[in-house]
């Protein structure tokens, strides 16, 4: 890579795919937006959690690696992520998920905590956005809203066990 700035698009388009030029504004360009927002708030939960426990850290991390897979799976339209990515997120899920909650929780909690329930939201987004796109007829494989939504719960399942390691007890929802 050269420069990081290439100017091409300064006029408010971007490449959304090889050869297709979009507005920024695109549907395609807010998934990978949303994308980018949950990768980077997984990114700050690892630095924040990193004391809590070694698992968080590389479990994180694969889930960093695995949303820029399914990332270059819609832009390039070669599937990188199969059946096995979304075992392991369930495996992940049940691995964190060890206590099952009786009443809804206000997300929150200490920061690394809360780092979490911010990246599950933004990978909620991105499955939204996902599934509005193949709704519109872009030829998006199911197994990459699998993913993403195995992802949210994983994301969540982490973020109840990162309370309990860290001392904090959620707060319920409603009384």
């Amino acid at each position: 890579m050269g420069r990081l700035y290439t100017r091409s698009g300064d006029n408010g388009y971007t490449y959304g795919k090889p050869g297709l030029r979009v507005p920024k504004s695109h549907p395609l360009i807010e998934f990978y937006g949303s994308l980018d927002e949950a990768n980077s708030m997984i990114g700050l939960a690892r630095s924040l959690l990193r004391s809590v426990t070694p698992s968080y850290e590389d479990d994180l991390r694969w889930v960093q690696k695995l949303i820029f897979r399914i990332g270059f799976s819609v832009t390039s339209g070669n599937l990188k992520v199969t059946d096995e990515d979304v075992r392991k997120l369930e495996e992940i899920t049940d691995k964190y998920y060890d206590k099952p909650l009786e009443k809804f929780i206000l997300p929150g909690g200490p920061p690394g905590v809360a780092a979490l329930h911010i990246a599950r939201t933004v990978v909620r987004r991105a499955e939204r956005r996902l599934v509005a796109l193949k709704l519109e007829g872009e030829n998006i494989d199911d197994i990459l809203v699998r993913a993403l939504n195995r992802l949210g719960d994983a994301l969540f399942a982490m973020a109840l066990n990162a309370s309990r390691k860290t001392g904090y007890e959620p707060e319920p929802a409603s009384e």
